[in-house]
């Protein structure tokens, strides 16, 4: 995928632009949804030097509990650290209905669903958010999921990279707008 696109509007100032516009009523998202089948799952292996945990939410102590607002107490957090300092995070959601705030609304996954990928600027292109994602997938599969699941908008081609080298696929495009007021949503199949 050659889209340059994602260059102007991955960054502070574009989501400046979008969080200004959100707040005079305008609301554009267009994001795949990544399928991953479960069944054979590689090895998480972490880059060198890099340590991959995954705990639920609930287990986590007050400081990093409040680093994380937004995954319930039974998901759970995975975590990527250099030297014990957090670099890279994602959550994992399983059974339960998740808020999707692009799509400003809550959705139920078939399966798992893999959420929140970030690794810190100073620490990208090392295949920690590969190993992050890999490190979801199998603790999904061990608590008995057989697919899991990601929302990738369709301009975040890091994110659609890390997806696709776990294995994940698109499957349908999920879009939504919202116009002072007026509300659309869709579903395609890819």
């Amino acid at each position: 995928m050659q889209n340059p696109l994602w260059r102007l509007t991955r960054n502070e100032y574009g989501r400046q632009a979008y969080e200004i516009l959100a707040d005079l009523g305008i609301k554009v998202a267009k994001l795949d949804q990544y399928v991953c089948d479960l069944t054979t799952v590689p090895d998480a292996t972490a880059p060198a030097g890099v340590d991959i945990d995954c705990r639920r939410a609930g287990e986590l102590d007050r400081s990093e509990a409040d680093a994380f607002v937004e995954p319930a107490p039974i998901d759970r957090v995975v975590t990527a650290r250099i030297d014990g300092d957090l670099v890279g995070y994602c959550f994992l959601s399983h059974n339960r209905p998740v808020y999707v705030e692009a799509l400003d609304s809550e959705r139920l996954f078939d399966g798992a669903y893999v959420w929140q990928v970030f690794v810190d600027p100073g620490h990208r292109n090392r295949g920690i958010a590969t190993a992050l994602v890999r490190r979801a997938c199998r603790e999904a599969a061990s608590r008995g999921a057989d697919r899991a699941n990601a929302l990738v908008a369709v301009d975040n081609v890091p994110s659609r990279r890390v997806f696709a080298a776990n294995g994940f696929e698109p499957e349908k495009r999920v879009s939504y707008y919202h116009l002072f007021g007026f509300e659309r949503r869709r579903t395609n199949p890819l």
